[in-house]
């Protein structure tokens, strides 16, 4: 392969491989599943409920570090699992998915190393790449585009639609659960995401510019009603999350199940000899051109 064919060639490779490996990047696992069952008069919530669920979107949001498994579907991506870790001091990031029944199938890598994104696609990578697996490019490398947009994929806290939870104007207790062995209070409720739209410009806080990117990203798949289940264990710690809504290209309904939470993480750059530099093969090919 050519430096020329190179450059042309990489950046759709990236495109190809994020569609894949960041099937989550609304809000680092967005999903959901059927439309929300309003049927009956909804109750007011109850202040101590939404306390408690706050409580619990607080601790998640001070998190340094956390790792997760996530399995659902998405719409036009099909099935969907993976497990991903991530650590904010210092920032690393480790998530591998697996799609199947969507768009694009197979196996998908991202690697967050120091200020270096690695994206692994398998033999999809290899087959453009001269036979090496790993695409490597800069979070500050502009030509590089809205790819260095992995950087805020790698920033986001995975548990951020929670934050929304609190919002419901019918969030309730469902009762008390076990869940991997944890015991855990069930809360759940739905969300008006159009609602949370015009009430966002009102409050200026941390949470609530959280809350607002969340809004945007669902209002991008179309969706317009969101329904949040919760399970809080001991500590007042996220043990699982689950999200269903109907999107604008099918159904949404994916679960989080969060564990390993502020312990280290450990994140390895690919072998170089199975990595393609794209910084290095755009300067080599803008060399070539003069």
């Amino acid at each position: 392969m050519t430096h020329r064919a190179r450059a042309r060639t990489s950046p759709r490779v990236v495109g190809a491989l994020l569609t894949g490996a960041v099937l989550c990047g609304t809000a680092a696992c967005t999903a959901g599943g059927s439309s929300a069952d309003r049927s009956g008069a909804p109750e007011r919530p109850n202040a101590t409920t939404v306390a408690a669920v706050q409580k619990a979107v607080d601790k998640g949001a001070g998190l340094n570090s956390l790792s997760y498994r996530v399995a659902g579907q998405v719409p036009g991506q099909g099935t969907v699992e993976g497990k991903a870790s991530f650590s904010l001091r210092p920032r690393a990031a480790d998530m591998r998915m697996t799609a199947s029944g969507g768009v694009k199938e197979g196996e998908f890598s991202v690697r967050l190393v120091g200020g270096a994104v690695y994206l692994g696609g398998g033999g999809q990578a290899a087959a453009v790449l001269d036979g090496k697996h790993w695409l490597k490019f800069a979070l500050k490398d502009k030509e590089a585009g809205d790819f260095g947009g992995m950087q805020r994929q790698a920033d986001q806290d995975p548990a951020a639609q929670a934050s929304l939870l609190p919002q419901s104007d019918d969030v309730k207790k469902v009762g008390e659960e076990t869940v991997d062995g944890v015991r855990t209070t069930h809360y759940a409720g739905v969300v008006d995401v159009a609602e949370l739209q015009k009430k966002r410009a009102a409050k200026s806080s941390p949470d609530a510019e959280r809350r607002t990117k969340v809004v945007e990203q669902y209002q991008q798949l179309g969706v317009s009603e969101l329904r949040l289940d919760l399970w809080v264990g001991p500590g007042d710690r996220t043990v699982k999350l689950r999200e269903r809504a109907r999107a604008a290209q099918g159904p949404l309904d994916v679960t989080i199940r969060f564990f390993d939470v502020n312990k280290p993480v450990t994140v390895q750059a690919p072998p170089a000899s199975d990595t393609m530099d794209l910084e290095k093969q755009l300067r080599e090919a803008q060399k070539e051109l003069g």
